[in-house]
């Protein structure tokens, strides 16, 4: 059923070049368009002197200028057309469905296999270990540290982030690393922000 659909807008967007068969040729050459718009111009200053819009004068000078550029158009030469630019015309009309339609040919596109899912879980379990090993480190670290300390303060933000990144989401436990480390962060302290913008998420957040 695609493919018709394809078809369909294949032929509307390549109608506007269709009709251009269908017309008769009227296309003029460089030189015929020339001398047509010379005539029009004498035409044009003749209805202007009729009119009282130009004076004799200025009437004669432009006449006499149009006149010159009209022997000019006249004595050049140009050759015929030789029908080249109907025969792109015709090959881009075939040539842009046929393409259109290629693409979706079987095979026509490279086949980039996924991961396969052992493989993604593997990885996922290999970054859960190294959180939990992260975790672990940051226990005993925190066990030699002054609670009240900026060190400490650090340490329970950074905590509490890896405990919210192996639950995907805050736990309780997160939640209270969380606000022990911002009561004792100094004012300037670079994961300040991150703790106040995690609490405020808890508390939006579904309860445990």
């Amino acid at each position: 059923m695609i493919f018709l659909y394809m078809f369909g807008l294949a032929i509307i967007l390549m109608a506007p070049l269709l009709l251009v068969f269908g017309r008769k040729k009227t296309t003029r050459n460089r030189r015929e368009a020339a001398l047509a718009l010379h005539r029009a111009q004498l035409e044009e200053l003749s209805h202007d002197l009729a009119d009282g819009r130009i004076a004799a004068p200025e009437y004669g000078a432009a006449k006499l200028e149009v006149e010159r550029r009209l022997l000019v158009a006249d004595g050049s030469s140009e050759p015929a057309p030789d029908g080249n630019a109907r025969f792109l015309l015709i090959a881009t009309v075939v040539a842009v469905p046929v393409m259109a339609f290629a693409l979706y040919l079987p095979g026509s596109t490279p086949n980039i296999p996924s991961e396969p899912h052992a493989q993604w879980v593997v990885k996922q379990q290999e970054a859960t270990a190294q959180l939990q090993e992260f975790i672990t480190a940051i226990k005993m670290r925190l066990a030699s540290e002054d609670p009240n300390s900026p060190d400490a303060s650090q340490g329970q933000a950074y905590l509490a982030e890896a405990l919210s990144e192996v639950a995907g989401t805050i736990t309780p436990e997160a939640l209270a690393y969380f606000k022990q480390s911002l009561s004792t962060a100094p004012p300037k302290a670079s994961w300040r922000p991150l703790d106040e913008q995690r609490i405020a998420e808890a508390t939006q957040q579904p309860a445990q």
